[in-house]
């Protein structure tokens, strides 16, 4: 993310290649990143029945949904400033998300 991220950030000011370098940043979003979301919401409704892992698992779909909604908005910028900023904010929910998914997949398997 970070790396699609700075590549845009790279064409900042450069009419020629802005457009395209935010066009690879939706797309790594859509084809990796959204993708992978996905299969976390599937593994986290399973691990909804997870006494200890509950309020986690709707935590991190709480997470999801925020990102999501960063990744949407993401799509529709077409400035670099703001979809650097935009790009930010899904790293560190990413980060956060990261962290909570390894707090739970402890929780899920000691359970």
């Amino acid at each position: 993310l970070l790396a699609a991220g700075l590549r845009m950030w790279a064409a900042r000011g450069r009419s020629d290649v802005l457009p395209r370098a935010l066009a690879d940043l939706g797309h790594f979003c859509d084809s990796t990143l959204l993708p992978h979301l996905e299969r976390d919401e599937r593994w986290l409704r399973d691990a909804q029945d997870c006494a200890e892992g509950h309020l986690l698992a709707q935590a991190m779909r709480a997470e999801i949904r925020a990102m999501t909604g960063v990744i949407e908005e993401l799509g529709s910028v077409s400035e670099a400033c703001e979809a650097m900023a935009l790009t930010r904010v899904v790293h560190s929910f990413l980060v956060a998300h990261d962290h909570h998914e390894n707090l739970l997949r402890a929780t899920v398997t000691t359970a």
